[in-house]
């Protein structure tokens, strides 16, 4: 009875104990939405066991299932596995990535099922957890939202292609709505590596091979994502948080995918870490996130202290989050070994700088013992968390937690976006070439047109992709404009893959080389369908299984490789141009792909070339836009095109000593870094400078008056290089250092002004100090990199 009655006032006490409890923390500071948040986060802190603390710098996430891979999922219909999310998140929780939202109850796009989901994850949370911190819930957002039905936008390479960061930033405002509609708040982009090696299959992730570019067009997109201005303070419920990545591939050896970026120190400063320094400090970027492979000479990225720490926070101020790459931190024991397994892992990237571990948790629980044990300090833990927390106050999660689902139905994938994809397409495409004026097409003139190749009828998206809403194939664009009047047939050709589907992130395939039979049998096919047409279309160029991310073994027998030791088109495309060129047809050549093919032999036999990497779900339209010229074309090359992979490494911005030249064949590149052709044309004047002299800490105008000399209305991109005519330390000799596009009527002129100061000029001594020296300047100003002309400018002692 004693026993009994004593359990009952142990019962008791601790109930009343937890009452009390409950009736202090529904008045916390932390949830009191007028405190300032700084004391929120003090508050929270202060109530949180370790174990709490760390549950929010860890993550999970879902993927779709595939053949010979399936996933744990903590769903199991419309509800939760219990069990599963005791595992996962009974003590909170950091993000989360929903990635199997992509099959849905039907195996079509669902955005409304997609918020479901993301509801029911975040209801388990709050309430089950003793805080009811909320989740961060994250995915990705290159090109468009990676969230079912979705727009989609061209792919990184072709918006580097439009030289737009106005339209870029307002591409990526329409990204961030829909995102955060999905219920994301924190997205996985921009890409601000270079492609300087088109083997590297992520190339088509990346905006340029340009410092300068690429940092234009991420500090663009980062505010086009956060919305914020010129602080990082509230993010409003039509934004998300943007993660500039990966922190730093620079160049990988060999092409390939991980491999090491061993340059020097003033390689890395001077043009790697360019782009991440202008985004960093000019948008206020909210996330970082490392790189798989090592720098500076055997140190992974997620283990580097001096990149993290020195150079991120310390050098740059930069005061957010630095989110792991996916298994990045436990690759520093599987992949690296500079640490001996999954734990040591976790504290080695956590004491180096890296806030949380994407994207599920394999090394950072043990960050428990380590802080318990004294090797890692809780007021490092706390600071890191209280970046996350942070994060999650500014973006209103602890009072508006849930997604509205009839919000996610009505702005994911909104049909009306389609006028902005279109948008940006036509601005991405490149008019490579245009022999005898064989573009624009008049569709008047032609009673049948043939699209011949393996691009002419298939969705080409490119990795990290969603499944939008809908997509127009090149055959289905150029039968719509064409009208009843002209007859569009269609042969593919051959094959890029076997079997030739449109695999991207979220539906993985693995790379199979055509059957000879069926590629002859295509070929044949394509022959006879030649010979009717009046002219001949080729829809040419790669696919999302030759060219991607190379992540290696997915599951047993599956190994998903995405990096090239060649850089021709795939398959037998030239051997298909070559067969039909034999016919003596008008021929004009389209490209969709995610990196700059070598198309020598393609230049030689086909007169008018069109690239448009990929375009987004208007490709089609797009396409035919420019074909027929609706639109004149006005995209600039953001990378140099190779003759041959040989010529690698190709970037435009050789110092002065590189690229002497070869016995066999022509060292110039076949296409130049801002080369880009119009239907019409364009005049140049001679550049002028306001100052011939200034001091090192002064600022000149260069200005040029362009005018179209041409018959119709066009957009030109006016580009400016610097070359150093001596410097204390090797120069490029030429390096871009301004652009701007400007649209001109028939006739008009338009005068381009440029600043020239000492973010411009400076390079970094030998000393490694910023700095303007003194002497002789070139100013280069033109419509591409090799077509320029100069004014001089002496900066004085």
């Amino acid at each position: 009875m004693k026993k009994a009655l004593l359990c009952m006032i142990v019962c008791l006490f601790s109930m009343s104990g937890f009452a009390a409890w409950s009736q202090d923390n529904s008045k916390a500071i932390y949830k009191d939405p007028n405190a300032p948040i700084p004391d929120r986060v003090r508050d929270l802190l202060g109530k949180m066991t370790v174990e709490e603390k760390v549950a929010q710098l860890e993550s999970n996430w879902t993927l779709p299932s595939f053949p010979g891979f399936t996933m744990p999922s903590p769903f199991e219909g419309d509800h939760l596995k219990e069990d599963m999310m005791k595992k996962m998140a009974a003590n909170g929780l950091g993000t989360f990535a929903q990635l199997d939202e992509f099959t849905g109850t039907s195996g079509s796009p669902d955005p409304r099922r997609g918020a479901q989901k993301r509801n029911l994850l975040q209801t388990w949370v709050l309430k089950n957890t003793r805080l009811g911190i909320p989740i961060m819930f994250h995915g990705e957002a290159l090109h468009g939202a990676v969230v079912p039905g979705a727009t989609t936008f061209p792919a990184a390479v072709g918006l580097g292609s439009t030289w737009d960061p106005e339209l870029l930033q307002k591409m990526f405002t329409a990204v961030a709505l829909e995102s955060r509609a999905a219920g994301n708040v924190l997205v996985l982009a921009p890409v601000l590596d270079l492609s300087r090696d088109p083997r590297y299959g992520r190339v088509e992730e990346m905006y340029s091979e340009d410092p300068h570019l690429a940092a234009q067009m991420g500090t663009a997109a980062v505010k086009g994502l956060q919305g914020l201005g010129s602080s990082s303070d509230r993010l409003d419920e039509n934004h998300v948080y943007a993660t500039l990545k990966h922190f730093v591939h620079g160049q990988p050896e060999n092409g390939t995918n991980v491999g090491p970026n061993d340059y020097s120190e003033r390689t890395m400063r001077s043009v790697f870490l360019y782009p991440f320094e202008q985004v960093v400090k000019n948008a206020h970027v909210e996330a970082v996130m490392p790189s798989y492979n090592e720098n500076n000479g055997g140190i992974p990225s997620h283990a580097n202290t001096w990149l993290l720490e020195q150079v991120l926070r310390k050098e740059w101020g930069f005061t957010g989050l630095t989110v792991s790459d996916y298994t990045g931190v436990q690759e520093l024991a599987g992949r690296h070994h500079v640490a001996a397994n999954n734990a040591a892992a976790g504290v080695l990237a956590f004491t180096s700088g890296v806030d949380m571990e994407l994207p599920a948790p394999a090394g950072f629980p043990a960050l428990v013992d380590a802080v318990k044990s004294g090797k890692v300090s809780e007021k490092e833990l706390d600071e890191a968390v209280g970046r996350v927390l942070s994060a999650k106050f500014r973006a209103g999660l602890f009072e508006h937690p849930y997604v509205d689902e009839a919000r996610a139905a009505a702005e994911v994938g909104n049909r009306d976006r389609g006028k902005l994809v279109r948008q940006v397409a036509d601005e991405a495409i490149v008019l490579l070439q245009n022999k005898n004026n064989a573009l624009p097409l008049d569709h008047a003139k032609i009673k049948t047109l043939a699209v011949i190749g393996p691009n002419g009828k298939k969705e080409r998206l490119g990795g990290y992709s969603g499944i939008p809403p809908y997509y127009v194939s090149v055959v289905d664009g150029i039968q719509k404009r064409a009208g009843d009047g002209t007859k569009v047939v269609f042969a593919e050709g051959c094959r890029i893959s076997e079997p030739d589907t449109a695999p991207n992130l979220n539906s993985m395939g693995v790379y199979k080389a055509p059957a000879p039979e069926t590629d002859q049998k295509l070929m044949q096919e394509a022959i006879e369908t030649a010979k009717s047409a009046d002219v001949i279309v080729f829809a040419l160029g790669g696919n999302e299984v030759v060219s991607r991310e190379s992540i290696g073994n997915i599951a047993p027998g599956m190994s998903m490789m995405g990096d090239s030791d060649t850089i021709e088109l795939p398959g037998r495309q030239n051997e298909l141009v070559h067969e039909i060129a034999r016919l003596g047809k008008p021929m004009i050549a389209v490209l969709l792909n995610g990196k700059a093919y070598a198309i020598e032999q393609l230049a030689s036999e086909v007169p008018g070339i069109v690239e448009g990497w990929y375009l987004g779900q208007e490709t089609g339209n797009a396409v035919a836009d420019v074909l027929f010229g609706d639109v004149n074309p006005s995209g600039h090359l953001p990378v140099t095109i190779a003759r041959n992979v040989g010529q690698l490494p190709v970037y435009y911005y050789k110092t002065p000593a590189a690229r002497r030249g070869y016995v066999f064949h022509d060292n110039s590149p076949l296409f130049p870094f801002g080369h880009g052709l119009s239907y019409t044309s364009f005049t140049f004047g001679t550049p002028r400078v306001d100052h011939d002299t200034i001091p090192a800490n002064g600022t000149a105008k260069v200005s040029v008056t362009v005018t179209n000399s041409g018959l119709r209305a066009g957009d030109q991109v006016v580009q400016m290089y610097i070359h150093h005519n001596v410097s204390s330390v090797v120069q490029p000799v030429i390096a871009l250092r301004g652009f701007k596009r400007v649209h001109l009527e028939p006739g008009a002129s338009a005068t381009v002004n440029f600043d020239v100061g000492p973010e411009q000029l400076a390079i970094l001594d030998a000393r490694m100090q910023k700095t303007v020296e003194p002497g002789p300047v070139e100013i280069r100003v033109g419509a591409s990199s090799a077509e320029t002309s100069s004014v001089r400018l002496t900066v004085s002692e």
